[in-house]
């Protein structure tokens, strides 16, 4: 393990954002991570928290380095064995969906019943799990209100008003609601900009905010406080910019040389510089401009180069469910994952959440990264990385929840 390589990109996980076009650094916007009393001492040089994951480290077999870079799904809706297996395995956590909620109706609750089923994962875990779930609102909603759960609109909605009290009022909302039902990841929000309206994913489904980088901005920001209020990570997404495609990468190969611009990358970019990015999702889109071989989600052109290096950011990077059939049709596990962890990715999803690849390969994906590194072509200091990076972005964001938590309750936001 290499001491040096945490302690590199640790600065980025500080409560400072650098500023890009200045070299100076700027205070980032979110209150709700500045020390105050002691509560989060540990993420401000203290070397407890780094002591703690290094020791963790070495407690790790190979076997479980590799599976605490990968996001598994589930079916069912209460704990199982083959769930067990994979979280026994060593997989970093469960993402859930809306098949993992017990239907309404005839006594039952399902809010309830969810409540019980993520709790019971965390429990089960008995060491830090994430639970996640993709709930933006809108058409993209696992937490429908014939479960129980309070209204949530869409994107295009809170942008299409963009005030900032409506979108907090709404952010809350939504951040309380997945909060109260034990998740502590929710890939949130969606700063993809509405260039093509027709898009098969974006456009279609009203998850962009708006074509303007900075209304996205404006709006996304709140969603990001509202979680981290939570004590909730979020996920930007889909990097390098889903908006302008013509194809859903769920069902294929989505080229966007021909359609995006650069302007897409400016909410990505403004974020990253406010400190409002917990993780960054990567979509599977090939841009030729950007790498003449690879999509996004296995380009260490799009990632290393693109999104590490020109806009800085050293937080968490996380795939797109690498089931959906732009990958899963086109590259083998095993390929996808070396080019995945050698472009820079920490997080990998693998939900066995898409039609075709239903059946757990959690126990495959550890085989083929193990493989990687005793053969020499990833380093398992990259591992070690990885799983340090996600373990510093959990802590920090579950100790801003707690202080949080013991605040005031004040409610600043109101529907329109």
């Amino acid at each position: 393990m290499i001491r040096t390589g945490l302690a590199i990109f640790t600065l980025a996980l500080t409560f400072m954002a650098p500023d890009h076009v200045s070299g100076q650094s700027v205070e980032a916007s979110d209150s709700a991570f500045v020390c105050e009393n002691g509560v989060c001492d540990t993420l401000c040089g203290d070397s407890i928290l780094y002591d703690r994951i290094y020791a963790e480290l070495d407690t790790l077999t190979l076997e479980q380095k590799a599976a605490r870079m990968i996001i598994v799904g589930m079916r069912g809706t209460s704990l199982n064995d083959a769930v067990k297996r994979d979280i026994d395995l060593g997989a970093a956590g469960v993402i859930l969906f809306e098949h993992n909620i017990y239907p309404a109706g005839k006594g039952v609750d399902s809010k309830e019943r969810l409540s019980r089923l993520c709790a019971g994962l965390k429990e089960y875990a008995a060491r830090p799990l994430i639970v996640a779930v993709d709930q933006e609102g809108g058409l993209v909603n696992r937490l429908k209100s014939k479960y129980g759960f309070p209204y949530m609109p869409s994107a295009a909605y809170l942008g299409g008003l963009d005030n900032a009290d409506t979108t907090r009022y709404y952010g809350d909302v939504i951040a309380g609601a997945v909060a109260e039902a034990g998740f502590n990841v929710n890939f949130t929000p969606c700063v993809d900009l509405n260039v093509n309206p027709t898009c098969p994913v974006i456009g279609r489904f009203d998850r962009s905010f708006s074509t303007d980088a900075g209304v996205a901005v404006r709006n996304a920001s709140i969603i990001v406080e509202e979680h981290r209020k939570h004590g909730l990570a979020t996920s930007l997404k889909h990097f390098p910019g889903h908006g302008s495609s013509k194809v859903d990468s769920h069902k294929g190969f989505t080229d966007i040389t021909a359609t995006w611009s650069g302007y897409e990358l400016e909410p990505f970019r403004r974020m990253i510089d406010s400190g409002a990015c917990d993780m960054m999702m990567v979509g599977h889109l090939y841009n030729s401009r950007i790498d003449s071989v690879y999509p996004a989600t296995l380009s260490k052109a799009a990632i290393d180069g693109l999104l590490r290096g020109k806009l800085g950011f050293d937080g968490v990077v996380i795939t797109d469910d690498m089931h959906m059939k732009a990958i899963a049709d086109n590259y083998s596990l095993e390929e996808s994952l070396r080019l995945t962890v050698e472009a820079g990715v920490d997080l990998i999803i693998l939900s066995s959440n898409i039609p075709g690849h239903t059946e757990p390969v959690l126990r495959q994906a550890i085989g083929a990264i193990c493989r990687l590194v005793r053969s020499g072509v990833i380093p398992e200091s990259r591992l070690d990385m990885s799983i340090a990076r996600v373990r510093l972005l959990m802590e920090r964001t579950a100790m801003a929840g707690q202080r949080t938590a013991t605040a005031p309750i004040r409610r600043t936001g109101q529907a329109l």
